[in-house]
Formats: C-alpha cells, structure tokens, sequence
C-alpha cells in the first residue's frame, strides 16, 4: 500500500494560511518604481525610521555575540518590561512577535475539536492557529464595521458553544475601535473559558485618549480575572515590527505553565538588545506615537471631507469607506501607494489605511486629490 506523505499529518485537510503580502522589492519590481518610491500604508508600521535608543542599542551590540545563544531566561528583557508595565516579571512570557504567543495560547488551550470563539473581522492569525490546532471556530460576525459586538453576546455564544478560548482583539485590527474595562469584565468574569486580549494598539490609545502610560493596562484585572491572558508587542508602540518581540502577561496561577512551554530563544540577541534600548527611553516613543495621533485626525478630516465613512480608531490606521473602494486602491497602486483592501467578505467595500510619516501621508493625500 502506498501511503501518502500527507496522509501522515495531524491535519489531513491543509489549514487556512495567513494571507502573506508581497515584499517591498517584490511590489517595487512589479510598478516598475525606485524602492524608495514605495510606501506601505497597507501594513501597521511606523514610519520615520527607528527611534534613537533602538539604533543606539544596535550600534552597541557586539556582533560577536551572534555566534553565541542569548539568555535563555530573558532577565534584561523581562526587567525592562516589568519597569515600563508594572508586571511581574514571572508572568512576563516574552515571544518572537504577537504571532508565536498566539500561536502558544492557542496549542496551551485547545485541542481538535475544541471551540474557539472570534468577534469578527479581527486579527486574522487568531483563526488561523484555531486551524492548526484542528479546532473548531465559532465566528461572532459584526452588523457593522463600525459598530462592535456587545460583550453579553459575545459570552452568551461562547457559553452556548462551549468555547474553550476566547479572542478579543482591543484595539481591534482591522476597524480600530476598543472595549472598556468594564466590558471586558462582564466578559470574562466567572466564564469557563479563557479570555486572550489582544492589546499590541494599547499605547497608542492612551496616547490618543490623552492618558498616561499603562493607564489602559488590563494588568489590575487580572487579579479578579484568573482566566484572563494579556497579549502585547513591541511592534506598535516602538516601531520594531522587523525585531520580532511581543510578550504575553498571564495570572500567576498560569505563569508555570506557560514559562515551561514557550520556545527557550525565539528572540534573537540583536532583537532583545533593540527591545532594551526602546524600552529604555518612553518618552521618545510616545512623542512619535503622538505625532501619528495628530496624522490620524488630519487624514480622517480630509478623507471625510471628501465623503468617505471612517471608522473611530484608537490605533494607527483607519478603516474607511470610499465611494469607489477597489477603484481607489488601484488609483494609489499606480503611485506607489499600497492600502489594505479586501477581495470578499463584511468588508469588501472598505480599505485600511495606515497612518504614517507627515511626508509620506502627504503623498497619500496628493494622490487623492489628484496633485
């Protein structure tokens, strides 16, 4: 009997992947366009380059280190993490981006044929670990894109579907908008699941809000919330989305647990040492962050002049409406200027567009309006 490779695999139907984007140079190539002619504002980066700690930390860092492995513990890491967070550095489980550490809540808590609940559109990787993990995923669909699920329906279908986790994204990627605390407390409290938040967006809502650092930190539920797992990133805040760092804070009843099973040194020694640096110097951080806060309502005010439906966004991109959505998105391709668009589903009509540099912005709104 011949037996296929694929007959071997834990999934015999291949999962979902998450839908890859084409590489700078590959997107250059294709226009015909100078590299340095092109801008993303299809992907949540942060424009104006790296923030002077983080090139300071790379200019320090020995390069003969690379030959080495790196602190298998990530004492410094943890350390500058729980000076910046106030979270206790063992329940800090840090991870080569948000993308791992879901990766990790998902195969910690489900298995095939578990129940994984989704208030959707939302951050695509949460459904596709469900996928990899053989799951079933229950989706909590929108009316709106601009109007979010109420926390009593989402834990009314998780309690009737006996979901097993949870995903919250808050800031929500794509639409922007956000949960309160209290909601997210109505959520979790007393569920017989375990609630995952995504918060890699949360300094830059309270850097929109006018608040001061972690003042939206979920860290204080915790306590009360004993199946409650934190997810945040260091791509967002200080514009490291190439150094690959985010970190999990997990109850202390959870943080064994989760210590023994995350990857030993999935953060490079050239990463952790850009992580230290950025962290090193917060006020440098949130005075960019600020800057794009101030981008976000300029390009919000133009694009509702011109008619378009924008989303109210506590992150640094907007989900907005255009009379002619693929239209438009072909418009600024043209131009070297790419925007999320969506082939199908709730938001077809719709594009994402990041918030970046003045300058680049700039060109975004030239194009626009035809200059």
């Amino acid at each position: 009997m011949t037996v296929r490779p694929a007959d071997l695999l834990r999934l015999r139907e291949a999962a979902a992947p998450y839908p890859s984007e084409p590489s700078d140079e590959q997107v250059a190539a294709e226009l015909g366009i100078p590299l340095a002619d092109l801008v993303r504002f299809d992907m949540n980066t942060l424009g104006g380059g790296p923030l002077p700690a983080v090139v300071e930390a790379l200019a320090a860092y020995d390069a003969s280190r690379v030959v080495e492995y790196g602190d298998q513990a990530y004492v410094s890491l943890r350390a500058s993490l729980e000076a910046v967070t106030a979270a206790p550095a063992q329940r800090i489980i840090p991870g080569a981006g948000a993308d791992e550490l879901i990766r990790l809540v998902t195969i910690m808590t489900i298995g095939e044929g578990d129940t994984v609940l989704i208030a959707s559109p939302t951050f695509a990787m949460f459904a596709v670990e469900a996928g990899l993990a053989g799951a079933r995923m229950v989706e909590v669909p929108r009316r709106d894109p601009c109007e979010r699920q109420g926390v009593d329906e989402i834990r009314a279908i998780a309690q009737s579907t006996g979901a097993r986790l949870v995903w919250l994204c808050s800031p929500n990627n794509p639409t922007g908008d956000m949960y309160a605390h209290d909601e997210i407390v109505s959520l979790a409290d007393g569920l017989p699941a375990l609630v995952a938040v995504d918060c890699v967006y949360q300094e830059l809502a309270e850097v929109g809000s006018g608040l001061p650092d972690e003042a939206l930190s979920l860290l204080p539920l915790q306590d009360r919330l004993p199946n409650l797992i934190i997810l945040r990133s260091l791509s967002k805040a200080y514009g490291l989305a190439g150094a690959r760092v985010g970190y999990l804070v997990v109850p202390d009843a959870l943080a064994a647990r989760f210590e023994a099973a995350r990857l030993p040194l999935s953060i490079g020694g050239p990463s952790e040492a850009a992580a230290i640096g950025a962290l090193s110097d917060v006020r440098s951080a949130r005075e960019r962050l600020a800057l794009i806060v101030d981008e976000r309502s300029r390009l919000e005010a133009a694009f509702r002049q011109s008619g378009w439906r924008c989303c109210e966004s506590h992150t640094n991109f907007l989900l907005v409406r255009p009379p002619d959505a693929a239209a438009t998105a072909a418009a600024l391709l043209a131009r070297g200027l790419l925007v999320r668009s969506y082939a199908a589903g709730p938001l077809v009509d719709w594009l994402r567009i990041t918030v970046r540099a003045p300058a680049e912005n700039d060109r975004l709104l030239d194009a626009l309006t035809g200059r």
